[in-house]
């Protein structure tokens, strides 16, 4: 093991070759396995599957399942030789608790995902899902940029609170989601959200009137 955590060498294995391990404790659903593959999609093949010298998964099922999902016939591996059956069983579980023990700083990741979505990547890519995005108060009108105003002057801002039922969140959600876009310099609303809300609505008043 010591060799390996030295200098770990990359192979390129036959798809065929590699095996789930059929104990594993860790369950990936069809919906995780789908944005493993989108992953891969949007930027290649970043990291090895661990597997035993007889072709046991240890760690990157999600990634082998979604390799096939994508047609992959060979896949990268780092080959765990030399370890103890107890070791390759006890790694198995310890690949994935190490990483459920981990905690998020949430001030730093509502900070990039808002720099992403007014940058217009696709959030969905990160894993985080809408409700994670709601949670944190990602995509909030950002009040604390607008720019103040002498006494007496009405501001050109306006906040509009809305009611929605059952579906109709996740429909608006997923709506202004897709139609956010770059953030324009010469735009006065730094609001990602409700610069996408009113190009939403300019799209459709366009073509019912």
């Amino acid at each position: 093991m010591d060799a390996l955590a030295r200098k770990p060498a990359v192979e390129t294995w036959p798809v065929d070759r590699l095996r789930p391990y059929e104990r594993n404790s860790r369950r990936h659903s069809p919906e995780q396995i789908e944005q493993i593959a989108a992953s891969i999609r949007q930027w290649g093949w970043t990291m090895p599957i661990l597997a035993a010298d007889d072709g046991m998964v240890l760690a990157g099922h999600g990634r082998l399942a979604a390799g096939k999902l994508l047609g992959f016939t060979e896949v990268p591996v780092i080959v765990a030789r030399g370890w103890t059956d107890q070791q390759k069983r006890a790694y198995v579980i310890a690949d994935n608790r190490l990483t459920d023990a981990s905690d998020w700083d949430n001030d730093m990741l509502r900070l990039e995902l808002s720099d992403l979505i007014e940058g217009g990547f696709e959030i969905a890519l990160t894993g985080i899902t809408e409700d994670e995005l709601s949670k944190l108060s990602v995509g909030v009108g950002e009040l604390e940029q607008m720019p103040e105003l002498p006494d007496g002057d009405r501001s050109p801002f306006r906040d509009m609170t809305f009611i929605l039922h059952g579906e109709q969140f996740g429909i608006v959600e997923r709506a202004i989601a897709r139609a956010t876009k770059p953030r324009d310099p010469d735009n006065p609303n730094r609001s990602p959200q409700g610069n996408a809300l009113a190009a939403i609505c300019a799209e459709y008043l366009g073509r019912v009137s």
